[in-house]
């Protein structure tokens, strides 16, 4: 009877190596883990962003709600590009930039805004451009290094009329893909924009 109850070398070696590799398929299932984790957190943190707009003064390009991704290591902006702005008081934006370093702009009586001379165009705008009773004096030269920002919604934003040009660096990452009216998503891991 005993001998009946007792395993062979064979089958305990075999139970042994079973073990073994258990371990080894949990050990590896972990370290994949733990390099999926830190490379979602590197591309996050150092190459895109999430920010959820706040507000209207991007309308009708992006409504209050939308997510909006940005891609962070752009090193220079142009006209037309939606950025994502961070003031000294650390309040974020999101806005169009409309001019760059050394463009004049003016703003007509009927609320245009003019580009080195040129009427805006390009983009989808709501409203006049008019200027703010605190804000910059027209016409404005856009200084180096430095880009001057628009809502697109002219009458309800706060921007460059108001604050002046932003500073290369103040701007996060340039928006290259946004999604309508985002609630599923845990806000607290983004970043809040008007």
């Amino acid at each position: 009877m005993k001998k009946e109850e007792r395993q062979s070398v064979d089958e305990i070696l075999e139970e042994k190596i079973e073990k073994v590799q258990r371990r080894q398929e949990w050990s590896r299932f972990l370290v994949e883990c733990v390099v999926i984790v830190a490379a979602v957190y590197l591309v996050f943190h150092y190459c895109i962003g999430l920010a959820f707009v706040s507000g209207h003064s991007m309308e009708p390009s992006l409504t209050d709600g939308e997510l909006a991704i940005f891609y962070r290591m752009d090193s220079a902006y142009q006209p037309g590009d939606i950025v994502i702005i961070h003031r000294q008081e650390n309040v974020e934006y999101i806005k169009r930039i409309v001019a760059e370093s050394g463009d004049v702009l003016e703003l007509t009586e009927d609320g245009v805004l003019l580009v080195n001379g040129e009427e805006e165009s390009g983009c989808m705008t709501v409203g006049e451009t008019l200027p703010a009773s605190e804000g910059v004096e027209f016409p404005y030269t856009v200084p180096e290094n430095c880009y001057f920002v628009l809502g697109d919604n002219r009458e309800n934003s706060q921007d460059s009329r108001v604050f002046g040009a932003v500073r290369q660096e103040e701007i996060t990452g340039r928006v290259f893909f946004h999604l309508g009216m985002v609630h599923s998503i845990d806000k607290s891991m983004c970043v809040l924009v008007d």
